[in-house]
């Protein structure tokens, strides 16, 4: 009798064999591996979680109080306007206020209480998404160009951009009632708050520590320079397909543009155009978190759409920045990598790392 012989299907082989050669990859290359850790963990302390921080849990306040959603319930003109329930709207409103992956959330939980379909929460997903106040001005804005009002024109710009796309794929969910919550403030909303920030700036960091190991195994494999070749072929230079490769796959890498020579209108309009797409790094936390709702696919092709429409609103509002302040934020790059004391960041992560800890 002979013995039946199992296939491997070639989807399961080759997955297998990318994952062996990753680790194999890193392994040999753990000291430059170490390296862009080292550097990556270096960007968290000094510029992600002092920029971040502050602006996530008082978003996490407005979510956790009620106040949120009460704004929500004042804003019914809006609504039919938009021709969306209120309480969609107030999902909107929050998530380009509260961080990207917010929304994603707030939409998973309108679908497990049955008040919005999973088709159409997967789509509402990939135009309720935004960084913020806490990304656009804090990060981008004061930390990167070193001015918050620019960020707070790329917050507009950003936001102007899902409102329209909102405007085309706001026909299908049905008006219901949504009435006024209360707004409460308990002895635990603070802590509350202060944990799910925790939590939001831990994944954050972490996505950015990988991704920072992916762009490594890029390097190794060839295909950054293969990349490079591809740009040169259509006159882009290196350096500015190295940084939009990195700023594509994380945005917390925009500040690489600031090597590529660019205008002010450019590097404005391209960093809000990055800033509204989010990079893959976020996009693979909205999906992972949506349990399935979300499409990948589908995010991208609708932020890919949110991003060209970015551009164009930043390049043209550009211009109406004021030549002074465009010579400054060009002279302004080296206040992103210049090195300062992470003990505040320190502080402020060890103060909220107990609520790690504590489960929801």
């Amino acid at each position: 009798m002979t013995q039946a012989v199992h296939r491997i299907p070639v989807r399961t082989a080759g997955a297998a064999i990318l994952l062996l050669t990753v680790f194999f990859l890193t392994a040999v290359h753990a000291e430059a591996a170490a390296a862009i850790t080292a550097e990556r963990l270096r960007l968290c302390l000094e510029t992600l979680i002092p920029s971040l921080f502050g602006c996530m849990a008082a978003s996490n306040l407005l979510i956790d109080s009620g106040a949120a959603a009460w704004l929500g319930s004042r804003l019914t003109r809006l609504a039919r306007l938009l021709h969306l329930p209120p309480e969609l709207l107030t999902v909107f409103l929050i998530s380009q206020i509260a961080g990207y992956p917010v929304g994603t959330l707030l939409l998973c939980r309108m679908t497990a209480a049955q008040r919005l379909s999973t088709d159409a929460a997967g789509r509402f997903a990939c135009i309720c998404y935004g960084g913020g106040p806490a990304f656009l001005v804090g990060f981008a804005g004061a930390r990167m160009f070193g001015s918050a009002p620019l960020g707070w024109m790329m917050l507009g710009g950003c936001m102007l951009s899902n409102l329209l796309l909102l405007r085309l794929f706001s026909h299908s969910p049905a008006h219901d009632d949504f009435p006024a919550p209360a707004v409460r403030i308990s002895a635990d909303t603070l802590p509350r708050a202060v944990s799910g920030a925790m939590r939001s700036l831990c994944m954050i960091c972490g996505m950015v520590l990988f991704f920072g190991q992916l762009m490594l195994l890029c390097d190794l494999t060839g295909i950054t320079s293969a990349l490079i070749r591809l740009g040169a072929g259509i006159g882009i230079p290196a350096q500015t397909v190295r940084a939009l490769t990195a700023a594509v796959s994380d945005v917390t890498q925009l500040p690489m543009l600031f090597s590529c020579g660019l205008s002010f209108r450019m590097l404005a309009a391209l960093s809000a155009a990055l800033l509204s797409f989010g990079g893959l790094c976020v996009q693979l936390q909205c999906t992972a978190l949506s349990g399935g709702i979300v499409r990948l696919k589908a995010l991208l092709l609708i932020r890919l759409a949110a991003a060209c429409i970015t551009f164009l609103i930043l390049y043209a509002a550009a211009g109406l920045f004021d030549d002074s302040d465009a010579v400054s934020v060009l002279a302004q790059p080296a206040a992103v990598s210049r090195t300062g004391s992470p003990i505040p960041a320190i502080l402020i992560f060890c103060s909220g790392f107990p609520f790690l800890l504590k489960k929801d």
